[in-house]
């Protein structure tokens, strides 16, 4: 076998495979997946997620500086950050039909940890979470950016029942860094509207820069 063939280590034993890569006429490698997308990140067991307990009221106006839920890394600086998989928010009490929300998200930038966190994070994958991560509803943030990332669906008609989830597949375009919060809130067409939100991450040590 050549020199420069492509080898293969397993992840448990020892037995070592050589072979060459398949391409197109362009070079492009071609590859199969064999386990679904993600199973490979919760096999090592560091996805997590959490969520509001507690509906808070729709805005109807662009969030601005508080945060209807807020994901704190508690991370050190340089320590691991928060690769964002999903960003979801559950309307508790709809009013009419045609109701409607969208829910929005920020980074917000290196603050101070909120002190009113008392929300339970669960793990992927069954683990005990034993993290630094700190999720807190209803906080005073700087303007992280707000951005619309999902919008729900309408309710059944009649009054005070709960309506569909704004769910986003984000899939890592947002990274929380360490000592920085991921900020959720929902806009709303009434304030009448409320809302549980939360998100869900991979904890991975990558470099920020």
């Amino acid at each position: 076998m050549a020199d420069d063939a492509i080898q293969i280590t397993q992840r448990r034993g020892t037995t070592n495979y050589q072979g060459t890569a398949a391409g197109n006429e362009v070079n492009e490698q071609l590859v199969a997946q064999g386990l679904p997308p993600y199973a490979e990140m919760g096999r090592l067991g560091q996805g997590w997620s959490t969520m509001a307990t507690s509906a808070v009221a729709g805005l109807v106006v662009r969030p601005a500086g508080t945060t209807a839920y807020e994901i704190f890394n508690g991370y050190p600086l340089g320590g691991k950050s928060l690769i964002v998989d999903r960003l979801f928010s559950h309307c508790l009490v709809g009013i009419v039909a045609a109701d409607s929300f969208v829910l929005w998200a920020g980074v917000a930038s290196v603050k101070a940890a909120p002190t009113s966190g008392a929300f339970v994070v669960r793990g992927h994958s069954g683990k005990p979470y034993s993290g630094p991560v700190i999720a807190a509803a209803g906080v005073s943030v700087t303007d992280p950016g707000w951005f619309p990332w999902a919008s729900g669906g309408t309710a059944s008609v009649g009054a005070a029942l709960p309506m569909s989830a704004a769910i986003a597949e984000v899939a890592g375009r947002l990274i929380v860094p360490p000592q920085c919060s991921l900020c959720l809130h929902v806009v709303s067409t009434t304030t009448a509207l409320t809302f549980c939100s939360g998100a869900a991450w991979w904890e991975q040590q990558i470099t920020n820069e």
